[in-house]
């Protein structure tokens, strides 16, 4: 009778430690999918970094652009004052 209350005993404990297992392997399986999520936003991140640079880039140049462009226009607004005040007197 005691040896069968000891195996009883045996039994219930390693069911115990094979519940906690299991509990580890599906936490496990929650961080490795919890990583590699992150794996993947750190990429987007990256890849929109990229991006970034690339837009700051051409954004720089259109402001060079735009600052031409409007110098040029006030060029031929005081070019066309200059001609009409000339031809009026």
């Amino acid at each position: 009778m005691s040896d069968d209350h000891r195996l009883e005993r045996l039994e219930t404990k390693i069911d115990a430690v094979n519940e906690r297992l299991n509990e580890i392997v599906r936490l496990d399986e929650k961080i490795y999918a919890i990583v590699k999520r992150l794996d993947r936003f750190e990429e987007r991140i990256d890849k929109q970094e990229k991006d970034i640079n690339t837009i700051k880039g051409i954004v720089g140049y259109n402001q060079q652009a735009v600052r031409n462009y409007e110098r040029f226009v006030w060029l031929l607004i005081s070019a066309l004052a200059t001609s009409v005040t000339y031809f009026i007197k």
